[in-house]
């Protein structure tokens, strides 16, 4: 482990346990104090980020027995969300997430991890490019060719789970560049950023992917690729530079992108006379630190209402599916969909919006197993649900 890691977990040793909570400052609501989504549903303090922090000093100086099934699940249900590393009150410069995800490689290393369930899309990355054992001559299925330009300097990289589950996501993005008149094209060889992979501890795979997809990207000569990804944008701007790749071009999710073209005046929506809420991804929002940007979208639209929910931003409360948990965990990803979901609805809006395919997969899952009457949006589909106007 490398010694930085070892400095954060012995930092930890007080264990105040002040990261299960939200932010007091901004508590507005007594029912959603507690804020890391394994610990209020295992209630033991192992599940807290405090425990898994005792837990990694136990596997670092090897003093705790390992592999147990309860232990696997102490360190596998953590969604890595990132509440714990934001609200850190006692040392900011403590990264329980980091810890975590060297622990779970380790673990990988040695054999013990990760969950069967996490094997499965693994593998599928090995021998298809994507966790979802698609085929990958369908990944741009959705796509007409012809509206690729070849040449072009802005590069949309798609993802794995709007080019196979959440295409809606896809041909949103698409047609707001295609109704702007802007030029794009997409890696006819595009593997899965390795997201998945970094979260679960399967690095040397995660590594070799992200050599393929900067390979492939550098061969397009282009000069910004834009995400509508979450988890695709953090791992190009936070994983791949950690793990010693340096890029050579812009990178920027797609609400970052529009924000600035609304600020530059390109770009103008027609009236969406509505309340909507949104709800901040952790990969775009806790551990990239964007919250203004898809704001600022959503208040360029006339007539429209953003209503917030109690815990938004640096407080917001994970969708569930993320850190692997979607895969290896299903009903801990349901149940805490749930939770949003709820505060989703007593913001008396109709629409949840959000700019994480991920989050929408989980989301419209949960929405389909509780019968709700509440629409899950991506920004991008908002935007075209009332329409541009260049």
């Amino acid at each position: 482990m490398k010694k930085e890691y070892r400095w954060d977990i012995y930092q930890c040793s007080l264990k105040c346990f002040n990261c299960q909570y939200i932010n007091p400052h901004v508590l507005v609501d007594q029912h959603h104090y507690i804020n890391c989504p394994a610990g209020k549903k295992f209630v033991f303090d192992s599940y807290f980020a405090g425990g898994r922090m005792e837990i990694a000093r136990g596997i670092i100086e090897k003093s705790l027995k390992i592999p147990t099934e309860k232990l696997l699940e102490i360190i596998y249900s953590c969604t890595t969300c990132g509440n714990c590393q934001e609200i850190c009150f006692y040392n900011r410069e403590i990264r329980p997430v980091e810890v975590f995800e060297t622990i779970r490689e380790l673990l990988v290393e040695e054999e013990i991890g990760p969950l069967p369930e996490h094997l499965v899309f693994i593998n599928s990355v090995k021998t298809k490019h994507n966790p979802y054992k698609e085929e990958h001559e369908k990944r741009l299925d959705w796509i007409d060719n012809k509206d690729l330009i070849k040449d072009s300097k802005l590069l949309y990289f798609v993802g794995c789970t709007s080019s196979y589950r959440t295409r809606n996501i896809a041909k949103a993005t698409a047609k707001i560049l295609k109704q702007l008149n802007m030029d794009f094209n997409i890696a006819g060889e595009e593997w899965c950023c390795g997201s998945p992979l970094f979260r679960v501890g399967a690095v040397e795979l995660g590594n070799e992917v992200m050599h393929h997809n900067i390979e492939e990207i550098k061969k397009l000569n282009v000069e910004k690729v834009i995400f509508s990804c979450a988890g695709c944008y953090r791992t190009f701007k936070k994983d791949y530079p950690a793990h010693g790749m340096e890029l050579d071009f812009e990178v920027q999710h797609v609400s970052e992108f529009l924000s600035d073209l609304i600020k530059e005046g390109k770009i103008k929506f027609k009236d969406l006379e509505l309340p909507v809420t949104y709800h901040d991804p952790c990969h775009l929002g806790r551990h990239v630190g964007v919250y203004k940007a898809p704001r600022d979208v959503i208040k360029s639209i006339p007539k429209i209402k953003l209503v917030e929910m109690f815990r938004n931003r640096y407080n917001t409360w994970c969708c569930g599916a993320g850190g692997g948990v979607k895969s290896g965990y299903k009903n801990l990803a349901l149940e805490t969909a749930q939770e949003r979901i709820e505060e989703a609805k007593k913001t008396g809006t109709k629409i949840l919006v959000s700019t994480c395919p991920f989050c929408q997969l989980n989301f419209k899952d949960c929405v389909k197993a509780m019968n709700e009457d509440l629409e899950i949006l991506d920004l991008t589909e908002l935007l075209l649900k009332g329409g541009i106007s260049c």
